[in-house]
């Protein structure tokens, strides 16, 4: 009858989501990291790391995916290649950090702030960025199709070849950034503010949302205004 009970009450935590949190896969490797700042290649996977000051730690090749960074510090942290898939980090405040070739499926990185962090390469499909604070970020070839980037600043940030497909920008301001060769196939970019960027691949936006989106002294690809039709749009006819 006890265990009846048990099984019950446990059933139910669950479902109401008040079940005991995941605890990291080892423990001993959070201990290391909050007493060294020193983690390569560590399993911290699910570790509970809620406001941790980890200002320029060493995060290189480790495994934070579904990790708790809720408000941490990684100010110019090394998180080269990291996974953080599934990750918590919003509010984090990730500036001038190293995350070239960083798993951030999926993340949630709304509000933080990652100006001037280094993005080259990384995986950030579905991540949510709602808000985040990208200015002058490198993203270069990263991958952020599905990604949610509405309110987000992406201020003199360098998109070159990066994959925005089926991203949600709306809003965003992505003023004087470098959009050559980026993919905006099917890319949301409503009242988005793109002035002083180099959109130059027509086919690339042809299925784009780009409804009352400014593009006063954008250079844009041929055709481009001809198949948006919205004012302050510049046609440039090869």
């Amino acid at each position: 009858m006890k265990l009846k009970l048990l099984a019950t009450v446990t059933a139910s935590l669950t479902l109401f989501g008040l079940a005991a949190p995941v605890k990291a896969q080892n423990p001993d490797h959070v201990r290391q990291l909050l007493e060294t700042k020193e983690c390569e290649g560590c399993d911290l996977r699910n570790a509970d790391l809620f406001k941790a000051s980890l200002y320029r730690a060493n995060l290189r090749g480790a495994d934070l995916s579904g990790a708790n960074l809720y408000e941490a510090n990684l100010l110019e942290a090394d998180l080269r290649g990291a996974n953080l898939a599934n990750a918590n980090l919003v509010n984090a405040e990730m500036y001038g950090a190293d995350l070239d070739g960083a798993n951030l499926r999926n993340a949630d990185l709304s509000n933080a702030f990652l100006g001037r962090a280094n993005l080259t390469s990384a995986d950030l499909r579905g991540a949510k960025l709602f808000k985040a604070n990208l200015g002058e970020a490198y993203l270069q070839q990263a991958n952020l199709s599905n990604a949610d980037l509405r309110r987000s600043l992406l201020f003199r940030v360098n998109l070159n070849r990066a994959n925005l497909s089926g991203a949600d920008m709306s809003f965003a301001d992505v003023r004087d950034s470098n959009l050559q060769n980026a993919i905006l196939s099917n890319t949301r970019l409503p009242r988005a503010q793109l002035t002083g960027t180099n959109i130059d691949a027509a086919n690339n936006v042809r299925q784009g949302d780009l409804e009352r989106a400014n593009f006063r002294g954008t250079n844009l690809g041929p055709g481009v205004c001809v198949i948006t039709n919205y004012p302050y749009c510049v046609l440039n006819v090869e």
